[in-house]
């Protein structure tokens, strides 16, 4: 039972939940921009994770993938895999994600993304830049208390390796150099033999 309640914290945390990201003595930063006039159907499809935030919850888990298809009512299924390249063990999930701020004029990249049916009416999967092609930089913020916060970090690649365009790179470090604590980075392993194809 200990084992199924801690895979169901992983896959929310994979998929842009916030339980479990990293904890900070500081306000949430307010500044953060997001992607503007976000594409919702230019982001579907499949995504693998590069790096991240690290988290208790996450731990030794490694080949993340995500993929993001279109359901009927217009809101996205997010299905979550990852692997454990010590024990073998994987984990997958489906949730749900739908647009934060869908009226607005300039649509944000912000959505909610939820799973197991839990309420779908937070704000907690920030696209800070993406070219849709080749990769995402995703972040999350929320706060704990007046003076702490909680945050996750993701950058996702269209293929198990970051592309070598400088302008793609260049784009994710000047977000991870602003925003981001970098010592606190973790690589995510895409490319080991042992990695399913989800």
């Amino acid at each position: 039972m200990q084992t199924v309640a801690l895979s169901v914290a992983i896959v929310c945390l994979l998929a842009g939940a916030v339980y479990g990201g990293l904890m900070f003595d500081r306000p949430c930063p307010t500044n953060v921009p997001v992607k503007q006039y976000f594409e919702v159907d230019s982001y579907l499809g499949k995504w693998y994770e590069m790096q991240r935030y690290e988290s208790e919850f996450e731990e030794n888990f490694d080949c993340v993938q995500v993929r993001y298809t279109l359901n009927e009512d217009d809101s996205v299924q997010v299905s979550n895999s990852a692997y454990n390249l010590f024990n073998g063990s994987s984990i997958n999930a489906l949730g749900r994600a739908v647009l934060s701020f869908p009226d607005e004029e300039v649509v944000q990249g912000k959505l909610n993304v939820s799973f197991f049916g839990a309420p779908n009416d937070l704000s907690n999967y920030w696209v800070l830049d993406t070219d849709y092609e080749t990769f995402s930089v995703v972040w999350n913020c929320q706060p704990r208390g007046e003076e702490q916060s909680e945050e996750s970090f993701w950058v996702l690649s269209r293929t198990p390796t970051l592309p070598a365009d400088t302008d793609v790179l260049f784009r994710i470090h000047y977000i991870m150099r602003r925003y981001i604590d970098r010592s606190l980075v973790r690589f995510t392993s895409q490319l080991d033999e042992r990695c399913p194809v989800f």
